[in-house]
This record gives structure tokens, C-alpha cells and sequence, in this order.
């Protein structure tokens, strides 16, 4: 256990560095564009290593809304500008060359800088790369993630200050969707989908959260100069984030889910002669010739009335196999609430085994048990299954549908 004054120590000797680090940067860029004596001697002090400090670094792309905290500039100057309580953002980033949106999100970025009431508390990083975002992940306080919900695909640099004991202010999306509860960071808004007024809603929420809850947390210092809740939250950060969201867990289930499975798959391939091989496309070939007179005859109406949670109804449907058997389909249930429009929500997909077959014609059933009250739907749908591969799909033009209704 790193008593708490070291842990905050080790922290601010980083933040020392990074502002050491932006300073040179900045009078390196103002000495390079010919700025005045006054100019390059204001970029020298640049930054307070005493104010709570955000970090903001990565591509530039339109979707992570790099201009959100501006939204409100009035309300943020007076967030940065406490002077009892001072604020303060560090920004870096690229957009890509053909990325006009993104450089002009960059343009503004650096525009606002030049603000007489932001210069010293705004300041723009050029020439992003590995040292620069090395530098931001270890010496700020706060970890400034806001991309539009659902379009973020993970968000890795957060993981990494989060290793550092840089605590996250994120919305839940990627990564910090599944890690927020016991990140100790703090999320902005919540899980639901939002319409296009969800930039003001966002916004709103980040000032919220500085005022009220980041800002006083940070300078609420314990006898030993530390501050007491903002040091609990970094230790949760380290230990909870370093310990899930690594490399070393990473590989080993790439190991453990795709390369061991794969190298074994390939093994059981080569014996033979690859007479599997020569079987599945055999059994490709059968599928081709006979699949599109394969066909859902007949589905169950679905349950009749709303449905009470725990009383189980029953999903039947019979498939026209046009020569094939039971094993070379698989047979499902999409089920759900119906939503308002029609669509089903809260679904999920259950497996419907074979029960008996005439002829051509198999019928696939089973009792379902819902957990929630309500207007409840379902879809039917079927596919190829190879017997051998069961979770090998093909492509989803060769699905068919059909809806089982709902009361």
C-alpha cells in the first residue's frame, strides 16, 4: 500500500514534467512562426502545475467532438478562471490530410486558445505523435473522452491514463462502457440513445460534473496536502484498469479463442488428404443447388394477449428442408418487447431444435420463458448449419425470415 502523500507526489512531479514539456513545445512553435518577444515569453508560462488539469489527445475525427467543452464558452471561462479553484485543458491531435472537418475543428481549437481569458488555461499541443501523447496519459489529472454514443469503437488512450492513475470523464461508450462502474472515473450522461440534441445534453453534463462534483473533489485536500477522495478514485483507476484492460489478458485470449482453436481446426483440416475439406465443399455445393426452394411454411400467431413474466408460451414453426435434413438448418427465435414502432426490443435469439418431420417439412419448437412482462413478439429465421461448424455462418443474404407475431 503506497501511502497516499507519495502516490500524490509521484503525480505531480509528472505533471511538473508534462508542463515542462508543453512549455518547450509551445515557445519551440512561437520561436518557429517568428512571434513576437512578448508572445514566445508568454508561451514560457503557459499552464499552472497547482490547477486540475484535463487531457484531451487523439485523431481529430468529427464523431469524438474535440469542440464539445467549448460549447458554452462563458460557462467554461468561469470554470477555468475560478481563482480559487483553477481549471485548466491540455489538447492535442491530428486529423487526417483529407479531413477538412477535422482541421477545422483543429483551427478552432487553437483560435479559442488565443483568447486573452484562455491563454494561459487552453493550450493546443501541435505535432502529435507517441511523445506527446506519452507525456499527456502521465501528467494530467483528468481524462477527457466525449465521442458521440455508439460511434466510438474502444478509446485505448483512456485505458492508458487510467494506468496512471489519470481518472476518466468519459461518455459510455467502448471500452469505458464495460469499465465505468469500478473505473472511478465519472461518465457523461448515461446509456440511452440519444437524438441529435445529445451534443447540448452532453455538454451540459461535463460542466455539471466539473462544478459540482470534479472541481470541488480535487481541492478538497487532506492534512497531508493530498486530496482524499481524489486519491481513492486513483487507486481504483490503477488497480481495476491495470489489471483488466492490458496486453498481457488481451493476448492470452486471442491465444485461448482464435489462434489455439484455428491451429487445432487446421490439424483436423490436413488429416486425410482434407477429406473434411472436400466434404464441406461438397455439402457448400448441396446447399447452393437446393437452398432457395428451402422455405418457412407455417409459424405460431405468438403469444395471445399480453404476457406475464414467468408463464412460459410456446414458439412452433415448420420448414419446407426441400431434401435437406434437420441437422443442415439452424432454426431461431428473435424475441423481444414490441417497442412502439413495431421493432423488437430487449431481444434475444434462442436456438429452436427439431421435434418431427414429414416428409420434407420439419417442425422446430421450444417453450419460451420470458423474464419481462408485456407486448411480446417474435421473428423466425433460418439458416445453413453445417453439422460440424455449427457456429460457422454464412453470408446474411441466404437468411430467411419470417414474423411470429405478438399480442
Amino acid at each position: 500500500e503506497i501511502p497516499n502523500h507519495e502516490l500524490w507526489e509521484g503525480h505531480k512531479r509528472r505533471k511538473r514534467r508534462l508542463i515542462s514539456f508543453v512549455r518547450e513545445r509551445q515557445v519551440a512553435c512561437a520561436i518557429a512562426r517568428k512571434a513576437s518577444a512578448p508572445e514566445v515569453h508568454r508561451a514560457s508560462e503557459v499552464l499552472d502545475p497547482d490547477a486540475l488539469t484535463i487531457g484531451f489527445a487523439r485523431r481529430f475525427a468529427t464523431y469524438k467532438r474535440a469542440t464539445l467543452l467549448f460549447r458554452d464558452l462563458e460557462r467554461l471561462k468561469r470554470i477555468l478562471n475560478n481563482p480559487q479553484r483553477p481549471v485548466q485543458v491540455v489538447i492535442a491531435g491530428l486529423a487526417h490530410p483529407n479531413d477538412q472537418p477535422g482541421k477545422m475543428l483543429i483551427r478552432e481549437i487553437v483560435h479559442l486558445s488565443r483568447d486573452p481569458e484562455l491563454a494561459r488555461r487552453v493550450v493546443f499541443v501541435e505535432d502529435y505523435g507517441m511523445e506527446v501523447a506519452r507525456e499527456l496519459v502521465q501528467g494530467v489529472d483528468l481524462w477527457l473522452n466525449n465521442p458521440r454514443r455508439g460511434e466510438e469503437a474502444c478509446g485505448t488512450s483512456g485505458m492508458k491514463a487510467g494506468f496512471n492513475g489519470v481518472i476518466n470523464l468519459s461518455i459510455l461508450d467502448g471500452w469505458f462502457d464495460e469499465a465505468f462502474e469500478q473505473s472511478g472515473g465519472w461518465a457523461i450522461g448515461d446509456r440511452d440513445d440519444y437524438s441529435d440534441d445529445q451534443d447540448e445534453i452532453h455538454a451540459r453534463a461535463i460542466y455539471s460534473l466539473l462544478e459540482n462534483e470534479i472541481v470541488p473533489m480535487y481541492y478538497d485536500r487532506g492534512a497531508d496536502g493530498a486530496p482524499v477522495e481524489w486519491m481513492r478514485r486513483v487507486r481504483q483507476s490503477i488497480k481495476h484498469i491495470s489489471l483488466q484492460y492490458n496486453c498481457q489478458r488481451m493476448v492470452a485470449e486471442y491465444v485461448s479463442q482464435l489462434y489455439e482453436p484455428a491451429h487445432t481446426a487446421w490439424v483436423e483440416a490436413r488429416r486425410g488428404g482434407f477429406e473434411k475439406i472436400r466434404k464441406r465443399l461438397q455439402w457448400n455445393a448441396d446447399i447452393e443447388r437446393v437452398w432457395e426452394r428451402v422455405k418457412i411454411v407455417e409459424t405460431t400467431h405468438g403469444p395471445d394477449g399480453k404476457v406475464t413474466s414467468g408463464h412460459p408460451f410456446e414458439v412452433r414453426v415448420a420448414v419446407d428442408l426441400a431434401g435437406l435434413s434437420p441437422s443442415d438448418v439452424r432454426v431461431e427465435a428473435v424475441v423481444g418487447r414490441v417497442g412502439p414502432g413495431g421493432s423488437l426490443e430487449q431481444a434475444e435469439v434462442l436456438v429452436l431444435p427439431a421435434l418431427e418431420q414429414t416428409d420434407s417439412t420439419c417442425v422446430f419448437a421450444r417453450e419460451v420463458l420470458p423474464q419481462q412482462t408485456g407486448r411480446i413478439g417474435y421473428a423466425v429465421r433460418v439458416a445453413p448449419n453445417h453439422f460440424d461448424d455449427p457456429l460457422t455462418r454464412p453470408c446474411h443474404s441466404l437468411l430467411k425470415w419470417a414474423t411470429g407475431g405478438g399480442a
